[in-house]
């Protein structure tokens, strides 16, 4: 099965930033403007952009199609939606509750953006490569370790002793079954490896200090088709929700106490996330056309 073509059932523009966070970089007349690759685009549709084919769909071992992941992230989205609108409507500083919900909805997505979502792919067949090479370790404490460490996953007991009875070739022969994986199978979907990380991201994002930054008069944010970072984000982060407003995260001041504040930006502000999301994009930027 590992080497047959997905089946021709596909959902085209499967976003992985939500539309209505888009629309928010919207200029006169709701035009956008921005950058593909580099190259100046002036104008651009929500409907084309930050969107991938087939990225949420999931298959059984028969390669029946499902919608049920992009069914449920819609419903993720139309409360984040309405999240965003009360961020919006006026400079006071949120509910706790909006703090929460907006940081899980960042960790979700840091985790469905397809970056994200082909390295999860990557380092589970490294895992397996890994797993398979226990000879190269003298004890089971030491493979136990050396396996948390590198790849922060907890194996179980026994584990190495049953890889080695299995002998090196057959154990690699086993794990390179694992690498020929394309990205769509079912047996490594990248969809659910990468979407399964949401609660520990979650975690990190809400463990951080968070401040909403207005936009100061004459000044708007951009946004990068990698809007928050795909690894390491518990050490901080910035991104626009709109030309007007965005978020910044960062390492608590105060260890086990999290801050939640909101200030207008400064100029210099401004520029450097602006600069950030050019720096981190794959190939989309987006911003107000004027």
């Amino acid at each position: 099965m590992n080497r047959l073509q997905p089946p021709i059932s596909e959902k085209e523009n499967q976003h992985y930033t939500p539309r209505f966070w888009l629309r928010g970089f919207s200029g006169r007349g709701g035009r956008i403007e921005g950058s593909i690759d580099g190259v100046h685009a002036h104008q651009l549709s929500t409907d084309d952009i930050m969107a991938d084919h087939w990225i949420y769909t999931v298959f059984d071992g028969w390669w029946r199609p499902s919608d049920e992941i992009e069914d449920d992230l819609a419903l993720i989205d139309g409360k984040a939606s309405n999240l965003f609108k009360r961020l919006h409507r006026d400079r006071k500083v949120p509910s706790l509750a909006d703090r929460d919900q907006l940081g899980d909805f960042l960790a979700l997505t840091a985790c469905r953006n397809v970056e994200a979502m082909a390295r999860s792919h990557a380092r589970s067949k490294e895992l397996a490569l890994a797993i398979a090479d226990a000879d190269a370790h003298a004890s089971e404490a030491d493979y136990l370790r050396a396996i948390e460490r590198d790849f922060r996953v907890t194996l179980e007991a026994g584990l190495w002793r049953r890889v080695r009875a299995m002998g090196r070739d057959a154990a690699f022969a086993e794990a390179e079954e694992i690498v020929d994986l394309r990205p769509y199978d079912p047996s490594l979907p990248t969809n659910l490896a990468s979407l399964c990380a949401t609660l520990d991201v979650g975690r990190a994002v809400k463990g951080l200090d968070v401040t909403l930054l207005d936009a100061p008069f004459g000044h708007g944010y951009v946004l990068g088709d990698c809007p928050v970072p795909v690894v390491d984000i518990g050490r901080g982060f910035d991104v626009p929700l709109s030309k007007g407003l965005a978020l910044r995260a960062m390492p608590p001041a105060t260890a086990g106490r999290q801050a939640w504040a909101r200030r207008t930006a400064t100029a210099r502000e401004v520029t450097d996330i602006n600069d950030g999301q050019r720096a981190r994009a794959r190939s989309v930027v987006i911003w107000p056309a004027l």
